[in-house]
């Protein structure tokens, strides 16, 4: 719900993203009141584990809160 996100900075969450299947991170920035391309919902950059063929942490960001649970 927009202004009242359901996760804080820190919380480890989980999403799925196309073809890429679920990928397991935190939360590394909570927009709670969306960003400028969709204000609708709360939004969150979320810092992968691993991410690639090197398995290496990546920043996925505007992901929007109805892709996020808790891991």
């Amino acid at each position: 719900m927009i202004g009242k996100p359901k996760f804080k900075h820190g919380d480890r969450v989980q999403f799925m993203l196309g073809q890429e299947g679920t990928l397991h991170g935190s939360i590394y920035i909570v927009d709670k009141y969306g960003t400028f391309e969709d204000n609708s919902d709360v939004s969150y950059d979320i810092m992968v584990d691993e991410y690639g063929p090197k398995k290496e942490p990546c920043l996925f960001k505007h992901i929007t809160e109805k892709l996020v649970t808790k891991e």
